[in-house]
C-alpha cells in the first residue's frame, strides 16, 4: 500500500512537471504565429477613404463586378476587408514585392495570406509583404457571418514588365 501510494504521488509529481513545463514553453511555441511584420492603427472611415482614392488612381479595369487595381512594384496597396469580400481586386506582378495595408472596416476578420493568418480589427492595419509566383491568395480566416466561406480576395498573378 505504501508502494502503491509513493508511486502515486510520483506520477502526479511528474504530470504536475510536464504540465508547468507544457504551459511556460506555450509562448514560444507561438511567436511566429500570425505575428503581423507591422501594424499601425488608423479610423476605418478614413482607410476606406484612402483605399477609394488609390483604386481611383490605380485602376485598369473591373473583375466580377470590383474594382481591377494593378499597382506599381514595391507598391503600398491598400486592401478593404468587409462583409464579404477583399476590396480592391488586385493584379500583381510575378517576382516583385508589394506590400499589403489590409484592414477590416466593418467587423473582427483575418486574412490568410502566403500561409500565415493575420488577425484583422477594425482600427488597426496589418502590413503584409508579398513577393508573388504563381498566385496569391486572400482569404479570411475568422468567421464573419454567413458569407464568410466565399470571402477571398481577388488577386491575378502576371508576368512582370
Amino acid at each position: 500500500m505504501a508502494e502503491e501510494a509513493r508511486l502515486d504521488r510520483w506520477g502526479a509529481a511528474l504530470l504536475a512537471a510536464a504540465t508547468a513545463a507544457l504551459i511556460l514553453a506555450w509562448p514560444g511555441w507561438h511567436l511566429g504565429d500570425a505575428v503581423p511584420e507591422d501594424s499601425y492603427p488608423q479610423e476605418p472611415e478614413l482607410f476606406a477613404a484612402a483605399a477609394e482614392s488609390y483604386v481611383d488612381l490605380h485602376r485598369v479595369g473591373e473583375r466580377d463586378g470590383v474594382p481591377l487595381v494593378r499597382p506599381p512594384p514595391d507598391a503600398h496597396v491598400p486592401v478593404v476587408a468587409r462583409r464579404f469580400e477583399f476590396w480592391p481586386a488586385l493584379e500583381l506582378q510575378a517576382g516583385r514585392t508589394y506590400h499589403l495595408h489590409v484592414a477590416a472596416v466593418d467587423t473582427v476578420h483575418s486574412v490568410v495570406a502566403q500561409g500565415r493568418e493575420y488577425a484583422l480589427v477594425p482600427g488597426q492595419v496589418q502590413v503584409i509583404t508579398v513577393v508573388p509566383g504563381e498566385q496569391v491568395t486572400l482569404q479570411c480566416g475568422e468567421y464573419c457571418g454567413l458569407g464568410h466561406n466565399r470571402m477571398r480576395g481577388l488577386v491575378s498573378v502576371v508576368a512582370p514588365d
